[in-house]
């Protein structure tokens, strides 16, 4: 039987995967109908003192990174490995780019988008090891072991404080 937070996790996932289908796959380019708020946001802010370099092709790398955290992170879970993770992202945002330079004339084909969505995917399956690192920690027996046998201000013995009192 599937447990609720795992079936909240696989809706989740399923939902992110649809959304990220909708946005790489869409005919024309999604960030066509606000291109021009976004460049005029941006002069907006410029003129506030946000840095000259942080201009739309910067925004979009951004955002094509952000993408690909959750990809990684689904994919390491999945799997278990920080490399497939990575690998996974890096693969789909091939066949992603590929797919866009040969069946949607109103999309652009680029190596950025997948240098972004690769990085994204390693960002998400190292935040999935690490996070998978701690839960080990918690719940390993020797980690719970050595935590007991700590001592603690209540614990320590007389003549540990009576080392710290010198």
């Amino acid at each position: 039987m599937i447990k609720p937070h795992h079936r909240i996790a696989i809706t989740l996932a399923f939902a992110y995967l649809l959304a990220v289908a909708l946005i790489l796959f869409w005919p024309s380019p999604v960030d066509k109908p606000v291109i021009k708020n976004l460049h005029e946001t941006l002069s907006w802010a410029h003129s506030y003192g946000l840095p000259k370099f942080i201009d739309y092709p910067q925004i979009e790398f951004t955002a094509n990174i952000a993408l690909f955290v959750p990809m990684g992170l689904i994919i390491a879970t999945l799997f278990k490995s920080f490399w497939l993770g990575t690998a996974g992202g890096a693969l789909i945002s091939c066949l992603v780019e590929l797919s866009q330079g040969l069946f949607l004339p109103n999309r652009f084909a680029s190596g950025l988008d997948v240098v972004a969505n690769t990085t994204g995917a390693a960002i998400g399956a190292a935040l999935c090891l690490l996070f998978i690192r701690r839960v080990i920690r918690r719940t390993s027996p020797t980690a719970t072991s050595h935590a007991s046998t700590r001592a603690t201000p209540d614990t320590a013995r007389p003549a540990d404080t009576e080392k710290n009192d010198r």
